[in-house]
């Protein structure tokens, strides 16, 4: 079974409809699935709040990320500004990016601005132009929202983010692969 799909099985709520259809009863319960859960903390933390919605676990989920994310030789005069670079890492990395008007349908509203084979009329979102895909934070946004000025943002912290970033994406991985993995050999 797909562990993303899996996950929907720990949420609190009902997340997706093909999750209610399909008759029969599934083969995997919400207790197999929480205990095929990786066994690092933030690997389970990050899945379950990404996947599962589960925001109850944020703080949680950003003192884990902290803790083990920021390497001890990243100085920083204000603990906060380490924390809420974690948080806007987070935020980044669980958002899929899509525009937040439409949905990441790139049509939303009544405005025509183009056509489709010269016939048929599609309605473009104004705010995406189309594309479905939101803009990404501009470096001095994510500075200012750091507390920094933008030249520091350059020279130090753009780096350390993206590392941070990169971080995630791989734990999220591992943990989806462990998942998938522990899920495997439950059904054996």
């Amino acid at each position: 079974m797909n562990p993303k799909r899996a996950l929907t099985r720990l949420s609190t709520r009902i997340t997706r409809y093909e999750d209610t259809v399909g008759g029969g009863l599934s083969s995997l319960s919400w207790d197999d699935v929480a205990g095929a859960l990786p066994k690092n903390t933030l690997q389970s933390l990050m899945i379950r709040v990404k996947w599962t919605g589960e925001n109850r676990f944020w703080e949680d989920l950003v003192w884990w990320a902290l803790r083990e994310l920021w390497p001890e030789d990243w100085k920083t005069q204000d603990p906060r500004r380490a924390q809420r670079m974690i948080e806007l890492a987070l935020r980044d990395w669980i958002d899929p990016g899509l525009c937040h008007r439409c949905g990441g349908h790139e049509i939303n509203g009544r405005t025509v601005i183009r056509t489709r084979n010269k016939k048929q009329p599609v309605r473009s979102c104004p705010t995406c132009q189309g594309t479905g895909i939101r803009r990404a934070r501009s470096g001095r946004s994510i500075a200012k929202t750091i507390g920094i000025d933008e030249k520091t943002w350059r020279d130090t912290w753009r780096d350390r983010f993206a590392h941070i970033e990169a971080s995630l994406n791989s734990l999220e991985s591992k943990a989806l692969k462990t998942l998938q993995k522990n899920l495997e050999e439950e059904k054996k």
